[in-house]
């Protein structure tokens, strides 16, 4: 077998190298050489390879000497005859190969970070028949405790509005992230990222667009960053033209807030008018009451006679002891007897006649009020009649009378 000139000899499938020339070198790369995350994140650590010979006799190991004690190295994961092994007690069930095995990349995560994990990591790789002089890759991990985090989703939003020839600000911000982040706006699928005359303010997450125009609208994303991690959001932009607005259309606005004006004010007025007639309603509905405390006195039959004999002198008059109230005639009450209070017993009384005196007179006698008492003139002269006429209540009451109420007097004429 010749290999750049070189003679090769097998004795029992056994490979004898005559020159070494036929031996390439094994490259192993690291993109980063530290990592950060925060606790309980998931740590990816890079590590690569470049190797001329099939990956059958691939070997590779993690190593980890803790920041916690530097002195006591410890593996962490292996392959090794087409199998991984993870090693350390402490990273059981956290730690595996990004890619499946066998494969030119060696990088590994660690899930579910913790304080203890912070420490240097080295990634070793080995590739029978190649051989190389840098076949070991170091990197940093150092796993980050609150206070500090990462920036949460950010809240994008516009002041202002988005009218045409108007000026607006993208505002962008995160409620959470130790360190605080910075921001960076964009828009999507447009070169230059953000017009010429923006005006951005990474610290404090906004973006001023001026005098903006319909090429303006579009997708603008806000990126919120630090040394833990970052995270976006989108804003939709639309810039709005102006409408012309129709003759029409105003027209209708106008009428229909004149109409409505109108409805307003009937409605009010009907109210009024409702409310008046309402007040007028229960007014008149009101009774006009008259209330008597007591009845008047009983007579006796000297008294009826003295009435009856004093009826020619009382022209035209009615006797007190008929001017009872509706009341009395139909629904008549016990009487008390103001000088001895004698409660009368609840018999019905006999039916009362109205006693109606007439005199032949031309003129009706005057009635003469002073001082709250009636006096009456003296009785007609000589020559003129009287007549006296008893009438019934039934009579006067189907002849259309209307029963009047008029004080109790005493027989001097005094109001009682």
């Amino acid at each position: 077998m010749i290999c750049n000139g070189a003679v090769f000899t097998t004795f029992s499938h056994v490979l004898v190298l005559f020159a070494a020339g036929c031996v390439k070198s094994l490259e192993v790369t690291v993109s980063q050489r530290s990592v950060q995350v925060a606790r309980g994140q998931t740590a990816i650590l890079p590590c690569t390879f470049t190797t001329s010979a099939a990956l059958n006799s691939l070997n590779i190991i993690w190593m980890v000497t803790p920041l916690s004690n530097a002195n006591h190295p410890e593996q962490v994961i292996l392959y090794q005859g087409g199998q991984v092994f993870s090693l350390a007690a402490q990273f059981n069930g956290r730690v595996g190969f990004v890619f499946t095995m066998p494969s030119t990349s060696a990088s590994i995560f660690i899930n579910n970070t913790q304080l203890s994990d912070t420490g240097t990591y080295q990634c070793l790789v080995n590739n029978l028949p190649d051989r190389g002089g840098r076949n070991i890759g170091v990197i940093g991990l150092t796993v980050l405790v609150p206070p500090t985090v990462p920036p949460s989703i950010p809240t994008c939003r516009i002041q202002g509005s988005p009218d045409l020839g108007s000026d607006i600000m993208l505002v962008c911000g995160s409620e959470e992230g130790i360190p605080t982040p910075t921001y960076s706006w964009e828009k999507l699928e447009s070169v230059p990222k953000l017009p010429s005359t923006a005006m951005q303010d990474q610290m404090q997450g906004t973006v001023i667009l001026r005098n903006i125009s319909t090429a303006n609208s579009g997708i603008y994303q806000c990126t919120a960053s630090n040394s833990i991690g970052k995270s976006t959001c989108l804003l939709n932009l639309q810039v709005i033209a102006p409408q012309p607005q129709s003759v029409g259309l105003i027209a209708g606005t106008i009428a229909t807030g004149v109409l409505a004006v109108i409805i307003c004010v009937l409605l009010v007025v009907v109210a009024l008018f409702y409310w008046k007639n309402k007040n007028k309603y229960e007014e008149d509905e009101i009774p006009n009451e008259i209330r008597e405390d007591d009845l008047p006195p009983k007579r006796s039959s000297s008294v009826k006679a003295f009435h009856a004999d004093a009826s020619s002198s009382e022209n035209d008059t009615l006797t007190s002891t008929n001017t009872y109230n509706s009341r009395y005639w139909h629904n008549p009450k016990p009487a008390y007897d103001s000088g001895s209070y004698t409660r009368y017993n609840h018999t019905l009384p006999p039916p009362k006649t109205l006693v109606v005196t007439t005199n032949s007179a031309p003129s009706p006698p005057a009635v003469v009020r002073s001082n709250g008492s009636i006096g009456r003139k003296p009785p007609p002269p000589h020559g003129q009649h009287t007549h006296s006429y008893a009438v019934s209540q039934a009579t006067l009451e189907r002849m259309g009378a209307v029963p009047v109420m008029v004080p109790a007097q005493s027989r001097a004429g005094s109001l009682v």
